[in-house]
């Protein structure tokens, strides 16, 4: 029940604009370099679009001549979603303030928690971390796979995340086979 209601903001947001998401990626290298630069190939078409991302695939440049090409995901946040939320969250804390002010604590964690899933540096951090202690419990790759965060050339940003591409089927489907 909860999966269904909670889909749309999965997966049922209309995709936006592929100019938009190329100079999103492009603004957060930050140094010049396009798209075609880092990219061999980038699918204009997203996988998957949710409430504030959505992901392509993407073929990342080998940085050495010797290395293969590299199927990634690349996921692009919506540039206003970091605004949108920061006002949300400060109504919330000026109605906790007014209304529950012994709840306040709660509305601040909130708006932390917020604020460290909007920063895909960190969201990098998180993925590389988790698959470090998955690898310590001998969880991954043997029964979990994780990810692989691809940044050696600097083109994750706070906005953008690029990982390795795992083929599978996604979390919500494999829960609706049980």
């Amino acid at each position: 029940e909860y999966l269904r209601a909670l889909r749309p903001l999965q997966d049922g947001v209309p995709p936006r604009d592929f100019a938009q998401i190329s100079q999103i990626v492009e603004d957060g290298l930050g140094d010049g370099r396009t798209l075609s630069d880092v990219f061999l190939e980038f699918e204009e078409r997203p996988i998957g679009a949710a409430s504030i991302a959505q992901a392509h695939r993407a073929v990342l440049r080998p940085n050495r001549p010797d290395e293969p090409p590299e199927r990634v995901i690349v996921k692009v946040q919506y540039p206003e979603v970091s605004r949108l939320f920061q006002a949300d969250l400060a109504n919330l804390e000026l109605a906790t303030r007014l209304f529950a002010p012994e709840n306040i604590e709660v509305a601040k964690a909130l708006r932390k928690r917020h604020e460290n899933e909007l920063d895909f540096r960190k969201e990098a951090r998180n993925l590389e971390e988790c698959a470090r202690h998955m690898r310590e419990f001998g969880m991954e790759p043997e029964r979990v796979r994780i990810p692989r965060v691809r940044n050696e050339t600097g083109i994750c940003s706070e906005n953008v995340l690029v990982m390795e591409y795992l083929e599978g089927i996604s979390l919500s489907d494999a829960i609706g086979l049980e």
